[in-house]
């Protein structure tokens, strides 16, 4: 198996086995539950749950693998503060790609709940346990659920391309991208997220926009791999 290098490759399938659990000594233990803690200070609608952290990533010929270990969100987000160190863990995510008739790609915009609060790109997820199968990941299962979730998407209206595109978003960072395509055109698109986004209650987005294939967002505004995935969208029409 190759390691991850050449991301940017597309692959015809994707394979996440769940191993064992992700154990930690009590040193660590105690800096996930004391970075927690900050963090709701602050924040105190800070989600924590289910979370998974991947190792021994590559590609197999058209097959991208690794295996997902189980943990919770707040060891993530202590490993994310401390700038995803070592070379044994990754994060890796699903990324449903929508974009409409018009060329133009959806982004969501983080609400002030979340961890990731103003940053734009595809309304999407990491995984969670919801997503296990037959004791793999899903990450199509976990693309449709997010639209659902997030912007009120039925995914069946969508025509999926066929693989995944596996593109970096900064150091032990990578996302599974999957574009969807529909008819629709950007202005009956946004009606529809509208609609659902003003019916919910405590809704994960802040806010959502279009952008076109040839635009780029702000690094600040963004994550690592959103202004790629642009430019692989304006190469790929």
């Amino acid at each position: 198996m190759t390691a991850v290098g050449n991301t940017g490759r597309t692959v015809a399938r994707i394979e996440l086995p769940v191993g064992a659990p992700l154990e930690l000594d009590a040193t660590g233990r105690e800096a996930v539950a004391a970075n927690f803690a900050a963090m709701t200070a602050v924040n105190p609608k800070l989600w924590n749950g289910p979370f998974f952290l991947f190792e021994d990533a590559g590609f197999d010929g058209e097959v991208f693998r690794a295996t997902a270990r189980p943990t919770d969100y707040a060891t993530f987000l202590e490993w994310r503060g401390r700038g995803f160190p070592g070379e044994v863990h990754a994060h890796i995510f699903p990324v449903p790609a929508l974009t409409t008739a018009d060329r133009r790609l959806l982004v969501g915009v983080m609400g002030r709940s979340t961890a990731n609060a103003g940053l734009a790109y595809p309304p999407s997820g990491s995984f969670d346990h919801l997503d296990v199968s037959d004791d793999e990941l899903d990450p199509v299962a976990n693309m449709v659920r997010e639209l659902a979730e997030e912007v009120g998407i039925d995914a069946d209206e969508f025509a999926p391309d066929p693989g995944f595109t596996v593109l970096a978003s900064g150091r032990r960072r990578l996302a599974l991208v999957k574009r969807w395509r529909t008819a629709r055109t950007t202005a009956d698109l946004a009606a529809a997220i509208a609609d659902h986004l003003g019916r919910e209650h405590d809704p994960e987005l802040g806010g959502f926009d279009f952008v076109g294939f040839d635009e780029r967002l702000e690094a600040s505004r963004t994550v690592g791999y959103v202004n790629t995935l642009l430019g692989l969208l304006a190469a790929s029409g």
